[in-house]
């Protein structure tokens, strides 16, 4: 049985892009979607419901994407807080959440909600741009590849979605150019040599990366190596995929949620949802999948 996909909808700025992108996701997974409000327990007041203004809405909006959903209220000293609390209680296998309405038009800008459930969600956090599109649906994925066991399970888990929404899977990683152009004496040859480790590290990453993968019958693959920042190249990839998924930090407490240096850039600037992993978590991404058959995004 497939885990539930948790959307976060603020009440307050009506940004319905973390709506649309669970629902689409829970449309080509077949997990079962629900919808929070959450609300600070001060205004709250014990409700288990939204009002009826808030309610209808959202309903119409399920109704017009043709997905059917469970909308609920959720209470917490803050909103991150309800939501956390809702995401173990539901046992979600993806928290949806939205960005701030300040940022960029198209682009990932976490507001305090994401922030603060970046450093902590029970489970796999998408984070999505304010007014979300579904568009052309899920055409590319990509998903961000390091030689850790955080980096192999954002493959295998961006492996697993790509094959079940017959959509591409692109291989991204950067290899740092650190070595690049150093100068070594070759005592055989006499003579200094201009070392290029860059060709090396791009050719091992690859590899690497394609074994994790394996040879999955149908699934269209493509590598993208590059030598530079890995941040700049994720955030850059971005806008040629319709949702990007990366690890979580190799270190910290375990069943969180956890950025890293080039996470958190990426978290701040692509140009399409963003799924973070969550480390030491029983529930994983593949909980999502209800059918084990392959549907069409």
């Amino acid at each position: 049985m497939a885990q539930p996909i948790l959307a976060g909808y603020d009440p307050d700025h009506h940004d319905d892009g973390p709506v649309r992108f669970a629902a689409a996701a829970s449309s080509f997974t077949g997990a079962p979607l629900v919808v929070a409000s959450a609300y600070p327990e001060s205004r709250a007041g014990g409700t288990s419901v939204p009002a009826e203004e808030e309610a209808a809405p959202l309903e119409a909006l399920l109704t017009q994407l043709g997905v059917p959903g469970r909308i609920i209220a959720v209470a917490g000293r803050s909103a991150p807080a309800a939501l956390h609390t809702a995401a173990e209680d539901l046992g979600a296998a993806l928290l949806v959440v939205g960005s701030t309405r300040h940022g960029r038009a198209g682009v990932v800008h976490p507001g305090s909600t994401a922030e603060r459930l970046l450093h902590g969600a029970p489970c796999p956090l998408a984070v999505v741009p304010a007014g979300w599109q579904a568009g052309g649906g899920l055409q590319t994925i990509g998903a961000a590849y390091v030689d850790t066991p955080e980096g192999r399970a954002a493959i295998e888990a961006a492996t697993l979605l790509a094959r079940h929404a017959a959509a591409r899977l692109r291989v991204l990683a950067a290899v740092h150019p650190r070595h690049f152009g150093r100068e070594e004496y070759d005592s055989t040859a006499g003579e200094v040599t201009t070392f290029d480790s860059v060709g090396r590290h791009e050719d091992e990453a690859r590899r690497r990366a394609l074994n994790l993968v394996g040879d999955v019958a149908g699934l269209e693959v493509e590598m993208d190596v590059s030598a530079q920042d890995a941040a700049t190249f994720l955030v850059a990839a971005s806008e040629n995929v319709d949702l990007l998924i990366c690890g979580s930090r190799g270190y910290g407490p375990r069943r969180a949620v956890l950025l890293g240096g080039v996470t958190r850039h990426v978290v701040r600037e692509a140009r399409c949802p963003v799924i973070v992993l969550a480390r030491g978590t029983e529930t994983r991404l593949s909980d999502l999948l209800g059918s084990p058959e392959p549907v069409t995004a």
